[in-house]
């Protein structure tokens, strides 16, 4: 009875796994930053974010990482000058990107900002929706340091 179930089991996964293949689904990464989105007939964009990371002291913080949020293929890292520079390519053309700005250190507080990318150069195409450059300087500030617990009273000796 167990191979009887076992076999069926594997059989619905295999017709399943060929349907969803017929329609045009498929499991699409990102570790090349290549999307074969074009090929499954989903719209895409590109689009590319730059800036600086600074303090408040206007210096320039190295080693901050910068990301779109829910955009998992790449994270740009700031360089001894606090500069980054995101290129990706999106899928569905995206009409609000939340860049995130975080120290991995601790010393400085996370900053974030909300983008409406304006997308150029679709050409016509129903699926490429164009590309969006933007630049965006971030400017983090430093965590507030925790109190000191203040010292227990010592009880006077008798």
């Amino acid at each position: 009875m167990k191979q009887i179930k076992k076999y069926l089991t594997m059989k619905w996964c295999a017709m399943i796994s060929a349907l969803l293949g017929a329609l045009g689904f498929a499991a699409t990464g990102c570790g090349d930053g290549v999307y074969d989105a074009d090929l499954y007939g989903q719209p895409y964009a590109k689009f590319k974010i730059e800036g600086a990371v600074f303090n408040e002291g206007g210096k320039a913080v190295e080693g901050v990482k910068v990301y779109v949020r829910d955009h998992y293929c790449d994270t740009a890292k700031t360089d001894q000058n606090g500069k980054y520079v995101f290129n990706a390519n999106s899928l569905g053309g995206y009409l609000r990107l939340w860049v995130m700005a975080e120290d991995p250190s601790g010393v400085y507080a996370a900053d974030s900002l909300a983008l409406s990318p304006q997308y150029e150069g679709g050409d016509g195409d129903p699926w490429y929706a164009g590309s969006c450059t933007t630049t965006h300087d971030f400017t983090l500030k430093k965590k507030p340091t925790k109190p000191e617990p203040p010292e227990t009273p010592s009880t006077p000796e008798e």
